[in-house]
């Protein structure tokens, strides 16, 4: 277990390499983050946090900021499955919305939701996932304050095209609204073999996919009234049929590791333990390659250094690299970092102004560009900072019409490109401005 004089060592070298990139580093801050999560490693994996009333795995929790607990139980009743007499189930926040400590301007808010259900055999338990599934999803047509952007349930059997998309045997399907509510989603065979479509239209029923292959999955905007901001959410599950003699068997083939997840309602802590028991041993391998496979993507088949660097913290706990990983987390409190939330902030505001289901007052859409508008101001400078709040100021006049502007998507498409731009650039440097981030980077490159 690291001391705190060992830890103020590895703190030193932290603040050095900082310092060169223009990085700001509490140190006391940081060798006590590096002392408690050393210990956390080597206590019992899942702790009860009694007075919040959530519980996870102790790493997590020591990231979890409760101040945010209110707001992310007011979207899980949103975004939860429906109830069933069959199915139990437990919520959690999971990715960078339960780092609150470190990732103080999360892309978005993602839940997930471990989904047990009883039934006498596994095609019981798959109709059921399907039915309470689709109810969830509908729920977006009732509720006002929430849209549904899409549904993943089930895969494909043949190479198909989806409204324009490429999609091979084995990928997810993804339902629209449209296609939830209809009940069905129709695609265009592809003829794989010499590269074009066949000519033969596709219906793929509801209740004929196959549940629990590909991601379970379902996309939404919420507005929070209270809050004054609208949030893209997510909300994954993980989907397990129990039979009648206990035996927990896993829809996909995989009941996914306990490593990011934070259960936000202490009732649901038995349900949790009992499919937790289920988890192989290996799931933590399993876990850290898929961030490092993640890592050397963003940093080398697609560049994006903002999603890299997230990854990157979860990897580098997870492996022992405290003193990586501590300074991977000073980056996330830097002000040109609330930039990533950019984009989605204004995805969330273009469909609640543009969905015509969209029951979000045009009021709460203007609050969230006020938003954005805040965060241009805190983390940029000069030409760049004047550019953007221009484009933001133009999409304010743009949401008072009675339609958007035809320059709309131009004008997003714009900030966008932008603040992805500075952002990746930001974390870019300063990730290889630390010789142990970026001879770790250098090595992936290598494989």
């Amino acid at each position: 277990m690291q001391t705190n004089d060992a830890a103020s060592v590895q703190v030193n070298e932290i603040v050095n390499a900082a310092q060169q990139v223009g990085v700001e580093v509490n140190a006391r801050e940081a060798a006590q983050w590096i002392v408690a999560m050393s210990r956390a490693e080597r206590e019992n994996a899942i702790a009860h946090d009694a007075h919040a009333g959530i519980f996870g795995h102790r790493i997590a929790l020591l990231d979890f900021d409760a101040d945010d607990l209110n707001y992310f139980r007011r979207l899980a009743k949103h975004i939860r499955v429906v109830a069933h007499p069959n199915v139990e189930s437990a919520i959690a926040i999971s990715g960078s919305a339960a780092q609150g400590h470190v990732q103080l301007f999360p892309g978005d808010c993602d839940f997930f939701e471990r989904v047990n259900i009883h039934a006498p055999d596994m095609q019981t338990a798959k109709k059921i996932m399907r039915e309470i599934l689709r109810a969830t999803a509908l729920r977006a047509f009732a509720e006002p304050d929430i849209v549904l952007i899409e549904a993943n349930m089930g895969a494909y059997t043949q190479a198909v095209r989806e409204r324009g998309q490429p999609r091979a045997a084995g990928d997810s399907i993804t339902w629209t609204p449209q296609d939830v509510l209809n009940g069905f989603i129709e695609v265009e065979r592809r003829d794989v073999s010499v590269k074009r479509l066949s000519g033969d239209a596709l219906k793929i029923n509801w209740d004929g996919a196959e549940a629990g292959k590909g991601w379970t999955y379902l996309g939404w905007i919420v507005a929070d009234r209270e809050r004054g901001r609208i949030a893209l959410a997510s909300n994954m599950l993980d989907v397990t049929w129990q039979a009648p003699d206990g035996t927990i068997t896993s829809l996909d083939g995989t009941i996914d590791p306990v490593f990011q997840e934070i259960y936000l309602e202490a009732s649901e802590l038995p349900i949790f333990t009992k499919l937790a028991r289920e988890v192989t041993p290996d799931a933590l391998d399993g876990y850290k390659n898929m961030m490092r496979s993640q890592v050397a993507h963003y940093t080398h088949a697609e560049p994006n250094y903002g999603k890299a660097c997230k990854r990157l913290y979860n990897l580098f706990r997870l492996t022992d690299q405290l003193e990586a990983a501590a300074y991977v987390r000073e980056l996330f409190d830097e002000p040109v970092a609330c930039l990533y939330q950019v984009p989605g902030l204004l995805e969330a505001a273009e469909i609640a102004l543009r969905d015509p289901r969209a029951e979000i007052d045009r009021a709460t859409v203007l609050k969230q560009i006020d938003l954005v508008m805040e965060h241009v101001k805190n983390a940029t400078e000069g030409k760049d900072e004047a550019r953007i709040l221009a484009e933001l100021a133009r999409l304010k006049k743009d949401v008072l019409r009675e339609s958007p502007g035809s320059d709309w998507d131009e004008i997003l498409n714009e900030v966008r490109k932008r603040c992805a731009e500075i952002v990746n650039e930001f974390f870019r440097a300063r990730l290889m401005g630390y010789a142990v981030v970026r001879e770790f980077l250098e090595g992936l490159s290598a494989e």
